[in-house]
């Protein structure tokens, strides 16, 4: 029993740490002095201490490249050479400080005592995303070029974040940015009036913006536009989102999908307020209060545009699509966060057939059911 207990507590205490995100990696332990940097003033001999804490960045996007190693980087800065250390950006550091030229003597910039490292942009999962190293132009880490990140050592970006441009970590904008060319979207007029073609860009919903500002007929009068016109959104897989508002099916393009789905908006991925869906866009799954309303509501094409989840009205995708369903899932066995949308239970289906509750469980519960 005693061997039980401390095996359950030694099992939750690493579910806790698997779970736990947006903490620092850094080694179990050090003996390096504190001139690890020596490319700042030479390396010197000492005898092993306890070195201050180093960090190899956040567990979300951590650091890459060799650490400790002897020589320099040479780094062009405005047509001048300047010495790093050949261990640049391989951990946490403000590698900066007293080598950049706005980092000397008499000459202290914001950044300079700012932290960063380098990072494999396809493994960092912070809202600021990494952004490609000028230090290192011609570098390039599995096929792709060298990025660094402020984020990943906790420290502010001064070299201009991108957090939200391309929405939350967990639920990124898809579509193309800067894609020439335009779309005709089809609005319902409000009252009397009929439906009108508007053209918007064709990079419409690839990133964070606004987009309807100054384009939608409602946002064309100055002060009096409804608040929505001014707040940033962006199209998004709605099998990858884990925000506390689910995406909603888009109306402005009824007929495009994306990897065979509905294409579906959000706003609270780009860090705005929807007031859209509320006033605007009144057939939303999300806008149905009852089962009955909910599954009338039907896509352009005849087929089903929206799923009762028993106690809401969602996307049909998010409810019943296999790749949303493998996602939950996933997220279910790993411990990820599950949103209490996607936790209320499978819908019942229009065929009549019963719905299936699905309970997630934590993975230190998980783990603590294994030894029961």
């Amino acid at each position: 029993m005693k061997l039980a207990a401390f095996s359950a507590a030694i099992l939750l205490e690493a579910a806790e740490g698997i779970t736990r995100a947006g903490t620092f990696l850094q080694p179990a332990k050090s003996l390096l002095g504190k001139g690890r940097s020596g490319a700042r003033g030479g390396r010197h001999k000492q005898e092993p201490v306890e070195a201050p804490e180093v960090l190899f960045g956040d567990t979300e996007c951590p650091c890459i490249g060799f650490d400790n190693i002897e020589g320099v980087t040479n780094v062009s800065i405005e047509g001048v050479q300047y010495f790093y250390p050949a261990d640049l950006g391989s951990r946490c550091e403000d590698w900066d400080n007293g080598v950049h030229p706005s980092c000397q003597a008499g000459s202290q910039a914001d950044f300079c005592m700012q932290q960063w490292c380098y990072v494999d942009a396809c493994n960092c999962r912070l809202p600021e995303l990494p952004q490609p190293s000028f230090y290192a132009p011609t570098a390039l880490y599995r096929g792709r070029p060298l990025s660094y990140s402020y984020a990943a050592c906790h420290s502010e970006d001064f070299e201009g974040s991108t957090m939200s441009e391309v929405g939350e970590a967990g639920c990124q904008c898809i579509g193309f940015d800067d894609m020439p060319g335009s779309f005709n979207v089809t609005l319902q007029g409000s009252g009397s009036a009929g439906a009108s073609v508007v053209r918007y860009p064709a990079e419409l919903g690839g990133t964070c913006s606004a987009w309807d500002q100054g384009v939608h007929p409602e946002c064309q009068q100055g002060p009096d536009s409804p608040s929505w016109c001014a707040q940033r959104w962006c199209y998004v897989n709605p099998c990858t989102c884990d925000l506390a508002e689910p995406p909603k099916v888009g109306m402005y393009l009824p007929n495009a999908t994306f990897n065979g789905l509905s294409l579906y908006y959000s706003y609270e991925t780009c860090g705005s307020e929807d007031s859209f869906t509320a006033e605007y866009n009144l057939d939303a799954c999300v806008n149905q209060m009852s089962e009955d309303e909910c599954l009338e509501q039907r896509a352009p094409a005849g087929h089903a545009k929206c799923a009762w989840t028993g106690t809401a009205c969602l996307g049909w995708e998010i409810v019943e699509h296999p790749l949303c369903r493998e996602q939950v899932q996933r997220l279910s066995d790993t411990g990820g966060f599950l949103p209490d949308w996607l936790t209320g239970g499978v819908s019942s289906t229009q065929s009549g057939a019963p719905a299936t509750g699905h309970t997630h469980a934590p993975l230190a519960g998980l783990l603590l059911a294994a030894l029961a």
